[in-house]
């Protein structure tokens, strides 16, 4: 697929040059190894983009399958699971994620869910488990 002419990409490419920002290679071949339908692994130093090489990666993928109804679609299930090792992290990760999302009028909800999560949250983020096969 030419990533350049998928909605999804243009409009994440869009964000960046907004923010005065450019894609690092990186996260532009893990858009593309989501697009495909790849798995695998991220490694790269704090602070360089990790977040947006897989979160924004589902993003395109969720607008290119949804290019009319992508600002309007409502309870679409789970999209993304993020696991982190540092709880410390989960505010900000989850902050950077909703600027995002508001930034391009996405109506994702994002959870938080760590040692600390009630029950009652947990049985709910697992109804709202999208399944994939």
């Amino acid at each position: 697929m030419n990533r350049k002419k998928s909605i999804g990409y243009t409009l994440i490419a869009e964000y960046f040059k907004s923010n005065h920002q450019k894609p690092f290679p990186f996260q532009e071949m893990t858009w593309d190894a989501i697009n495909n339908g790849e798995s695998g692994l991220v490694n790269a130093p704090t602070g360089m983009g990790k977040t947006f090489a897989i979160f924004l990666g589902a993003l395109i993928q969720f607008i290119d399958q949804h290019p009319n109804e992508f600002h309007t679609k409502r309870n679409n299930g789970q999209q993304l699971l993020w696991i982190t090792p540092l709880k410390a992290l989960v505010k900000d990760l989850a902050r950077a994620m909703e600027n995002t999302l508001d930034s391009l009028q996405i109506p994702w909800q994002v959870g938080i869910r760590t040692g600390d999560t009630t029950t009652q949250e947990r049985l709910q983020q697992k109804n709202n488990y999208r399944k994939f096969y």
